[in-house]
């Protein structure tokens, strides 16, 4: 692995990262739109590939480049999510708004890390850069649906 890829996977620890705290962070907002179970489980799997990152990074002997790029990205990543959403942390159309952004930079992040690992013949995390994308895809559908449900019932009221 090169410093790029471990770069890359540091980025992608922070949007793991980022993303789970922001679920916890606007929880009241959230489960105006999602269960509580469906929360719990997507902050489990962004910890999983948390976890799965940092081995794969541990295992290349690029830990601490990955965990310093994680570092920088998660406090940009921070800052745009603070400056959007500001104390609205109960307001789910802001939530899934600033949702849609950071779900779609995840995927995008994640395409990068598949393309790296095909390069290396690293299947492992390959399959692991794969299945987060789909994951984030399926979270960026859930915003778009509970956003257009947001936008119809505002547009009644």
């Amino acid at each position: 692995m090169n410093e790029f890829t471990a770069k890359k996977l540091g980025e992608v620890l922070a949007f793991c990262r980022v993303g789970a705290e922001t679920i916890e962070k606007g929880h009241e907002g959230f489960v105006k739109v999602a269960d509580v179970e469906k929360l719990e489980k997507t902050i489990s799997q962004l910890n999983n590939h948390a976890d799965m990152i940092i081995d794969f990074a541990d295992k290349a002997g690029m830990k601490e480049v990955t965990l310093t790029k994680c570092e920088g990205t998660s406090n940009k990543l921070r800052a745009m999510r603070d400056m959007y959403v500001g104390e609205e942390w109960d307001n789910a159309a802001e939530l899934l708004e600033w949702k849609g952004f950071f779900e779609g930079a995840a995927i995008v992040h994640w395409a990068l890390v598949e393309g790296a690992a095909k390069s290396l013949d690293l299947a492992e995390l390959a399959d692991l850069a794969d299945d987060a994308q789909d994951k984030h895809e399926d979270l960026l559908e859930f915003v778009s649906k509970s956003l257009e449900k947001i936008g119809s019932e505002k547009a009644k009221a």
